[in-house]
């Protein structure tokens, strides 16, 4: 749902002395925005559109009231004149590492150190994934990015860790066009991606029924082809251990 104009005045308003609170050095996360409020909710509706496909999922959750859009000239450290729409608010030393994260999605992200009058508002990390990677391949007519994503430490020493592989596909106006997961294990899975080619692939192994003998065990490794604005994974299958004729 796209921010009315009452909600951006409100927002506003509410800075400017609704909230009350004493102000205070903090990092202001910004997604983007524009010269005026309509390309603001054009930005606003990137954001949304991209997290109702569950980009980010797992890894960043903002906060009540968040993303928001606020007039520029209203908060201390900002260059006026724009509409911008904000992620939230952290403390100085908080920042860094959420935006860390929410660039690894969205390089065009960008942080401001400002005089904050309201209360601290930062984005969540976690809680399912932490970023180990991320890298993006630019075109002319679209932006692929792959975002290696591994499971948060747990106390449980039993817990084996686990891979993910998130591979997104936009226009060049941040629309979004496709996208594809794949995860695993790093033990017998043995989940291998690969960020440093053309474009992002990934191996893994599945271990089938068998025989006496042992499990059957193959290799998928996947590729991605982009026709147009259609992301495609091309998947390529082998047989690295076959037990099917192995039985007593």
């Amino acid at each position: 749902m796209k921010a009315s104009g009452f909600v951006v005045v409100a927002a506003v308003l509410a800075w400017t002395g609704v909230a009350g609170a004493e102000p205070q050095p903090a990092q202001l996360l910004i997604w983007g925005g524009g010269k005026d409020t309509a390309e603001a909710e054009t930005s606003l509706g990137r954001w949304q559109e991209r997290a109702k496909k569950n980009e980010w999922e797992g890894t960043l959750k903002v906060a009540e009231g968040y993303p928001r859009i606020l007039q520029s000239g209203t908060v201390p450290g900002l260059k006026p004149g724009f509409m911008v729409v904000v992620l939230g608010a952290c403390a100085p030393a908080a920042g860094p590492k959420v935006l860390e994260t929410l660039k690894a999605f969205e390089p065009a992200a960008y942080a401001r150190d400002v005089t904050w009058a309201e209360p601290l508002a930062c984005p969540q990390l976690g809680p399912e994934w932490r970023v180990v990677q991320s890298k993006s391949w630019k075109k002319k007519d679209h932006t692929l990015t792959a975002v290696l994503l591994e499971t948060l430490p747990k106390d449980d020493p039993r817990r084996t860790t686990r891979q993910a592989l998130r591979v997104m596909l936009r226009g060049p106006d941040g629309r979004s066009l496709g996208s594809d997961e794949r995860s695993g294990s790093l033990g017998e899975e043995e989940f291998t991606p690969t960020l440093d080619g053309a474009g992002p692939t990934v191996t893994y192994r599945t271990v089938g029924p068998g025989c006496t003998a042992g499990p059957n065990i193959s290799e998928t490794r996947v590729k991605y082809l982009i026709d147009g604005d259609t992301l495609t994974p091309q998947l390529r299958e082998r047989l690295i251990v076959d037990n099917t004729n192995n039985c007593d």
